[in-house]
This record gives C-alpha cells, sequence and structure tokens, in this order.
C-alpha cells in the first residue's frame, strides 16, 4: 500500500467496520420495522446530523453547479435511498451473513462499471484481487446455499442484495468526477439530503407513521445509530477514501465488511459460523493486499 494514501486506507478500514456493525443493526431492525420505514427514518436522522456541517461548509455548496447539484442529488437518491431500502429488503429475507458477503462483489463491478466508462484502469492486479473476492465469497455462501438452510426467501434476498450493490458500484465510480469538482463531504452532504428529501412526497403517502409510537427502545436507538453512525461516519469516510485511491481500490474495503459482521452475527443473532466462510474470509483479505498492488503497466 502506498505510504501517502495510508489515511485513505485507515479511513476505508473503519468505514467498512462500520458497516459490518450496521449490517447487524439492519438485520435486527428487519425483524419488526418495515423496511422502508426504517430507511426513511434512518435517513431523516442521517440529514439531521449533517445539517450543521452542510451550514458550515455552505461555501463549498454554494459552488456546485446547478446541473451538478441535479446528478448529485440523483445519486444521492441512488444510493441513500433505493440502496439502503433494498438493502433493508434483503436482509427481512437473507441472513446478515450472506447479505454482507454479497455486499463483497461491490468492488468487482465498481471496476466493471468503472472500465466500461473509462473511470478506472484496468491490471493484472485488480483482475486478479476481483477474482480472489469472488470465490472468497463463493467460498464463504457455499454452506448455507448446498444445505439450502434459508430456502427460497434467501435467494430471493440474496438478489435483491445483488441489485443494491449494483447500485452503490454506479454510486462509487459516477459520483468520483464530482468529489474531485467539489471536494467528497461538500458531496455527501448534498447527496444524503437528496437522499430523504426527494423521495419524502412519495414516501410519506405509502408510510404508516402511525406505528411509530410503538417503536421500542431498541428499535430507535438502532436507527439513531444508523442514521449517525451508519451514514456520516460510514459513507462519509467511505466518500473520502475514494476520492482518494479510486472506486476500485476504495470500494476493495468493503470486503472486510463481513468480518465484523459475522463476528456480530454469530454473538448476538445466533447465526453459525462454518469452516469455508472462514477460508473465504481469508481469501477477500488476500484480494484487497493484491487489488493496492502498483503495477508496471495496466492491461
Amino acid at each position: 500500500m502506498a505510504i501517502k494514501n495510508a489515511k485513505a486506507h485507515a479511513a476505508a478500514i473503519v468505514a467498512a467496520s462500520v458497516a459490518g456493525l450496521t449490517v447487524i443493526f439492519t438485520s435486527i431492525l428487519m425483524q419488526s420495522v418495515d423496511p422502508l420505514l426504517a430507511a426513511t427514518l434512518r435517513y431523516f436522522v442521517a440529514s439531521l446530523s449533517v445539517l450543521p456541517f452542510l451550514i458550515w461548509n455552505w461555501s463549498a455548496v454554494r459552488r456546485i453547479s446547478p446541473w451538478d447539484f441535479i446528478a448529485i442529488s440523483a445519486l444521492g437518491v441512488l444510493f441513500y435511498f433505493l440502496f439502503p431500502f433494498l438493502f433493508n429488503q434483503s436482509l427481512e429475507l437473507t441472513t446478515a451473513a450472506r447479505g454482507s458477503l454479497i455486499m463483497s462483489l461491490l468492488p468487482i463491478m465498481a471496476l466493471s462499471i468503472g472500465v466500461a466508462f473509462k473511470v478506472e484502469t484496468l491490471n493484472l492486479f485488480k483482475v486478479l484481487g476481483c477474482g480472489l473476492a469472488i470465490l472468497g465469497v463463493g467460498l464463504s455462501v457455499y454452506d448455507g446455499l448446498a444445505l439450502g438452510a434459508a430456502g427460497a426467501d434467501a435467494l430471493t434476498g440474496d438478489l435483491i442484495m445483488i441489485i443494491a450493490v449494483t447500485i452503490a458500484a454506479s454510486f462509487t465510480v459516477f459520483s468520483k468526477r464530482y468529489f474531485q469538482r467539489y471536494g467528497s463531504w461538500a458531496v455527501s452532504y448534498i447527496a444524503i439530503c437528496a437522499g430523504f428529501l426527494v423521495p419524502l412526497p412519495i414516501t410519506a403517502t405509502v408510510i404508516d407513521f402511525g406505528v411509530l409510537p410503538a417503536l421500542t427502545n431498541l428499535e430507535l436507538a438502532l436507527l439513531f445509530l444508523l442514521g449517525t453512525l451508519g451514514v456520516p461516519i460510514q459513507f462519509g469516510l467511505f466518500s473520502w477514501s475514494l476520492n482518494q485511491l479510486g472506486p476500485s481500490r476504495g470500494s476493495m474495503y468493503i470486503v472486510l465488511m463481513p468480518i465484523t459482521a459475522t463476528i456480530l452475527a454469530v454473538i448476538a443473532l445466533d447465526e453459525t459460523l462454518r469452516p469455508l466462510f472462514v477460508a473465504g474470509l481469508v481469501l477477500i483479505v488476500g484480494a484487497i493486499i493484491l487489488v493496492n498492488r502498483e503495477p508496471k503497466t495496466s492491461l
């Protein structure tokens, strides 16, 4: 890893670790809270959390051109509304461990989209690293799929998670130009607020807000943590590291998410840790190392 980008690598590691926590928090919430309600409340809290920073950095926000503001808002709706909604929907059907491991496909998708749109350069280490990550994911989820323990619902949840990951990968690629132009934090503030405000006129007519008084203290606490720790901190650091490292290298760190999620899932959700799962995680860590190697030439 390049010494000059040490802070960016550290930020990506912290973001991925926090993401592992959010998988567990979301999995617990999905046992009793509607996915759309959970996503809306989470980003309501997130919007309030970033509002002081938005005001503080208003000079940077004012530099954003109207067309770029619209584009950033559209990306925000995709990443900060549609992605978490599908993520929540998936975790209603599949396990936290499987969901977090499918999220490990993010760097492969980001690299593919980035190369297709000439945002990323392709090299042997990136290809090998992405391939190793795929193998690691395959090994890690093999037991559950082979045994059929989770059934058809889990496979549906897995497919929904793949769609969510595709959306996230698209965000990592297409947001890069705006991060470089206006700074990752200013762009993140706008995107987070847009993710809550733009869909609100529609979601407000669909969601039954009458259930709010029935939310337990645990559910409220989890929503608060997801909206603070799980958005401004997790996605803020993630966006900043993407700006420094690029889509494929920055998003590769998301494969650390299963490590945190699995440890907590075994403890909190009574999920089973299987040998192939551990072997898959070892390969995933190896994938991170490969992707961050600097080749002499690109493909």
